[in-house]
């Protein structure tokens, strides 16, 4: 064979890669198209090509590359990237829930238990981890204050410069009054505190999970985190608005800007998603029905390029909490009465508008845009505060709207359709157990029954 031919023969091709001897067996590596060379070990030169192969295969596929060298963070990024896309493309993932396990996993789990090998994870890896997030200030936490305190660094110098600038072209430079006597005070920054032991519970489903997926794909052969027990959680109790307390803050609720969103959502039982992406084709005033049929959520957008702070949006959503959430509700006539007026008001506020965002939704700002949750947070305890009751969440009012149909004599099975959870049980276990009333009516039934039992017949005398 020409001495050319032999050459050609034993050049090897782009991205093939290498394979050598290497203790009692064999040893390849091979570039992959984002710049990773993976090595690959096996008894036989042959099996150590297939496995060359295969990444290979699997790199122009789009599917996840796992050696036994990989760490917990290089398969945690290949697993939010690659298998949970796909899922929700299948549809048996919500997008929602893609986002908040990829925003979770780089803030909380990949900066500890990234650097491990994840064939070398340990119980003790995952019990120190998860330890650490109960009693340590968050790390995540830490992270976003600097890159706060950074960017407002950055703005006054910023300031500071373009003042410089103006005072050497001979501008005039505006100066904040201070007042010598007093200077500024010190505002001491709040503390940060661990994570609570209901977010760490969720930390270790997401990692729980995504180790269960590397055990499907036959690249552990157990899952650690199955093996350790995660801190227990106190559920809070319900919230629920007294009749007093109701009776309050409907009579400020129904003289607010948005009336008719703290109404539909008492009356309704919504969730605050559910209410704030209601538009008014689902709504039929004449009839006095409305369809429950998406959500609004934030969902996460691009970096400030110059904070560096991550952006959020606000996008409508039709994958609701769970199957049985979409449903056509009858409206209350009292309702129906203020979403009409409301409808009014807006029809004349988008008229005398110069822009007007978005017409078909029920509930904007005044510009005709989504409401922001955390603006109806705020504007929500305005209306407790003048209403003079303790604080409550948004959420309390779907609590309240189960609470006082129950106390009213309403069937549970009624307030569960109105509710729309998948079981009975749900309803009964969130619900009922704040209804101190009803307990001690059952209790008072009770007494009467045994008075009774109690009371000799009128054959006993005989």
């Amino acid at each position: 064979m020409p001495a050319g031919d032999k050459s050609r023969k034993g050049r090897r091709g782009n991205n093939e890669g290498s394979i050598y001897r290497y203790r009692n067996g064999w040893a390849g590596q091979v570039s992959l198209p984002d710049g990773r060379r993976p090595i690959f070990y096996g008894p036989t030169r042959e099996q150590v090509r297939e496995k060359m192969s295969d990444a290979l295969r699997a790199a122009q596929d789009g599917t996840p590359v796992i050696t036994t060298q990989v760490t917990v963070g290089e398969y945690l990024e290949q697993w939010v990237t690659v298998v949970l896309p796909a899922r929700v493309v299948a549809g048996t993932l919500a997008e929602s829930t893609m986002e908040s396990y990829a925003l979770l996993a780089r803030l909380h789990i990949v900066p500890v238990l990234g650097r491990h090998k994840l064939r070398d994870l340990s119980t003790a890896h995952v019990r120190k981890w998860m330890t650490a997030k109960l009693t340590e200030p968050s790390a995540a936490g830490l992270a976003a204050r600097k890159a706060r305190e950074d960017a407002r660094a950055a703005k006054e110098r910023q300031k500071a410069e373009e003042a410089a600038k103006r005072a050497a072209d001979g501008q005039p430079v505006r100066r904040r009054k201070t007042s010598a006597s007093k200077p500024a005070p010190t505002v001491e920054p709040k503390p940060i505190n661990p994570l609570s032991a209901r977010s760490v519970r969720y930390l270790h489903a997401i990692l729980r999970t995504a180790l269960a997926d590397a055990m499907r794909e036959e690249l552990l052969s157990r899952n650690v985190a199955e093996l350790v027990q995660p801190p227990k959680s106190s559920k809070a109790p319900a919230r629920s608005l007294s009749d007093e307390e109701a009776r309050k803050v409907v009579a400020v609720a129904l003289v607010d800007r948005l009336a008719a969103l703290w109404l539909v959502i008492l009356a309704l039982g919504l969730r605050k998603g559910e209410a704030l992406a209601l538009r008014w084709d689902v709504v039929d005033l004449d009839a006095g029905t409305v369809a429950i049929v998406r959500k609004q959520r934030r969902r996460r957008a691009d970096v400030d390029p110059e904070t560096g702070v991550q952006r959020w949006e606000l996008v409508e959503d039709e994958e609701l909490k769970t199957a049985g959430s979409k449903a056509r509700l009858a409206l209350p006539t009292m309702v129906v009465t203020v979403l009409r007026e409301h409808r009014r008001r807006q029809d004349k506020a988008r008229a005398e508008a110069y822009e007007w965002a978005d017409p078909g939704l029920v509930f904007t700002t005044a510009t005709g845009s989504r409401i922001d949750p955390r603006n109806v947070n705020r504007w929500w305890d305005k209306v407790c505060e003048r209403a003079e009751i303790p604080h409550t969440r948004v959420h309390d009012l779907r609590h309240t709207a189960a609470s006082l149909l129950f106390s009213a004599g309403v069937d549970l099975n009624e307030i569960r359709a109105l509710l729309r959870h998948t079981r009975l049980a749900t309803t009964a276990d969130i619900y009922v157990d704040i209804l101190d009333e009803v307990r001690r009516s059952t209790a008072r039934s009770m007494d009467d029954i045994l008075t009774r039992l109690h009371r000799p017949s009128a054959t006993d005398g005989r």
